[in-house]
């Protein structure tokens, strides 16, 4: 859930610490990291065999005999834990006989073993000491899992509580029992998927009493140490993405689209056809959530997935962090040159780079991005932003506009962007959405290819980024730098493709960002388009506008955006997703829509007569909203 947002502001997040007492604790079991490549149990003749421990163990989210956390988790009668639990993978129709013993001094109710032929089923209530045992039909292909936890609720229930609600099942669900959650995937009849499989765990404590800290894993390890994927050009790389955690998250691929071949909550698992299947940079998940990805890498170099919400993503080295009574070792760790830490996934593509993204013999566009600081006012403090220039003139004094000014690219033409920074700091940018080759994607110390990786521009210096956009549509522009302070601080702006001989007409061409004033979204307030207040927008009736909606606030993950009149929602029609067009003219729908942070979504809009509209953002875990009143002639 995510209150953890709220709470990010009363201490550093991933800082380490364990639920021991002063008492000296007997040693536990380590508990070791589930790559999930190998499925559990004893699977003969369609019939599965599988016993199941809930332990107490040590667990080593960064690099093995490091910094350490005492957790529960399970693991097969008679090895080690596993975080994530062992894997069950069967094929469809799979008799499973599964044996689950309790060790733990605490009640615990599993989820998720069971048919997934209809919407659920009650958890397994397992008493401290008694084992349970459970025998059912892997009926349903799909994506699931399966979890513990001192609660009743489900993951989804416990993580779409809204920041006002009491959490009487206590800190266990979030803390101790966070790891208790192991991959259960049913495959169709054949041969297995040739797949990954990832799963989301977080630990969090302070959610109930602060100071607040938090832990977020990808198959038990947070980056750097996570594991570094390698594929060849041309590869079709299919993943499976389980979010057993009480947070949702917004899953983004640098430099490629995906598609999406399922989505899921846990229970049920919902596939496309090919035809049907969303394709997207920045895919949201939920609370429990689940899906499936397929994706071709097509330019050699290294890339990341990774969580966009940026408490998930850059944080400080946890052993710098730790508290005295953590299981601490006595060095320090690792600090990665990108200085990122958390849900991150490195991607080496290795082989031949394929053809160029759009080849062009033409001569390319020029552009200046300056970054440089807009100082305080009596009404402001001092931010950070961009400007664009354009040709040979001199070079502008104007402060800096937060957003940053659209910047407006043609589909098929080249463009050198040359990136000035006139911070006192470094900092980077990333092109958002973008197909382009990894040098310039703007992730410094790991986009490009080793030696030559993309370095951090530093204060007076400046990188030339190198680009043809093979597609028209609505991207992001902002920096990769890993201080969030940048980012709340207004490095980012809207990068706009258009098609060959198009222009912007921000007459008819509308832009709507929501971001946040500063890295505490407890202080900071919400922004559309750089103000709390968005001043009124003036449409006129029977004209056809393009809406583009942009989220880049730091961690607000689930803002859903309406527009309406007295509640009751007008009607608009879904143009595109992260900038991939839909195939086929879609029919009209309400104007109702989440877009997760680093999403972009494209609807065509014509108002039927004059009136008052609101525009409104809302914010389902902080129960906030923002509006901008709209007045249709």
């Amino acid at each position: 859930m995510k209150r953890l947002i709220l709470l990010h502001v009363l201490a550093t997040v991933l800082v380490l610490g364990c639920a021991a007492s002063g008492q000296k604790a007997s040693p536990l079991p380590t508990a070791q990291a589930n790559d999930n490549r190998t499925a559990a149990g004893e699977l003969k003749n369609y019939a599965l065999d599988l016993h199941l421990e809930l332990v107490e163990t040590t667990w080593y989210p960064e690099q093995d005999r490091g910094p350490s956390l005492r957790v529960y988790g399970f693991s097969e009668t008679g090895k080690a834990p596993r975080i994530p639990g062992p894997l069950i993978r069967v094929p469809q129709g799979t008799e499973i006989h599964a044996t689950l013993h309790n060790t733990l001094p605490t009640v615990m109710f599993v989820r998720g073993l069971h048919s997934h032929a209809a919407t659920g089923s009650e958890p397994l209530r397992v008493a401290p000491g008694e084992a349970v045992e459970v025998r059912f039909t892997a009926s349903s292909p799909g994506s699931y899992y399966y979890s513990a936890r001192s609660t009743k609720d489900s993951i989804g229930e416990v993580g779409s509580l809204p920041i006002t609600e009491d959490l009487p099942m206590g800190e266990g669900p979030f803390g101790i029992e966070g790891q208790l959650n192991g991959g259960f995937i049913v495959d169709p009849p054949g041969n297995a998927a040739d797949d990954r499989i990832f799963i989301i765990t977080l630990w969090m404590r302070g959610v109930i009493t602060p100071p607040f800290r938090e832990i977020a894993a990808i198959n038990g390890k947070s980056w750097p140490y996570t594991e570094r994927l390698s594929h060849h050009v041309g590869d079709s790389v299919r993943w499976r993405i389980l979010n057993p955690s009480v947070s949702d998250h917004a899953m983004h691929l640098h430099g490629f689209f995906f598609r999406v071949d399922s989505l899921g909550d846990g229970d049920r698992d919902k596939s496309y056809s090919p035809d049907e299947a969303p394709h997207a940079v920045t895919q949201h998940l939920p609370p429990g959530g689940t899906m499936s990805l397929t994706w071709t890498p097509e330019r050699a170099g290294q890339w990341l997935f990774h969580c966009h919400m940026s408490s998930h993503m850059a944080e400080p080295s946890v052993a710098s962090q730790l508290e005295p009574d953590s299981h601490a070792s006595d060095h320090a760790g690792a600090e990665d040159s990108s200085g990122m830490r958390g849900l991150i996934l490195g991607v080496t593509v290795t082989g031949d780079r394929a053809a160029p993204t759009m080849a062009s013999d033409r001569k390319p566009r020029q552009l200046r991005l300056l970054v440089r600081e807009k100082p305080a006012t009596r009404f402001s403090l001092a931010r950070m932003g961009y400007l664009i220039q354009e040709g040979a003139g001199a070079e502008t004094s104007d402060p800096p506009s937060i957003p940053g000014p659209p910047l407006v690219l043609t589909r098929g033409e080249p463009v050198e962007i040359t990136v000035v920074n006139q911070l006192k700091e470094e900092t980077s940018v990333h092109w958002h959405g973008i197909e382009l080759e990894s040098y310039y994607d703007g992730v410094p110390g790991w986009s490009g290819a080793s030696p030559q990786t993309t370095p951090p521009i530093p204060p007076g210096g400046s990188f030339l980024a190198r680009m043809t956009p093979p597609r028209s549509g609505t991207f992001i522009y902002h920096t990769h730098w890993h201080d969030v302070a940048q980012l709340t601080s207004g490095l980012y702006g809207p990068l706009l493709v258009l098609e060959p001989g198009e222009k912007y007409d921000p007459a008819v061409d509308k832009i709507f960002i929501i971001s946040r004033a500063g890295p505490d979204e407890s202080e900071s307030p919400l922004l559309l388009n750089g103000s709390p207040q968005p001043p009124p927008l003036v449409l006129k009736s029977g004209t056809k506008y393009r809406l583009r909606f942009i989220n880049i606030a730091k961690d607000d993950s689930d803002p859903t955006v309406s527009l309406g009149s007295n509640g009751t929602p007008v009607s608009w029609r879904a143009l595109a997703k992260d900038g991939w067009a839909s195939p086929t003219v879609q029919p009209l729908q309400p104007a109702h829509q989440l877009v997760s942070v680093g999403e972009t979504y494209d609807f065509e809009f014509i108002p039927e007569r004059a009136g008052e509209l609101t525009l409104q953002i809302t914010l389902g875990f902080l129960r906030t909203q923002i509006t901008q009143l709209i007045t249709v002639h």
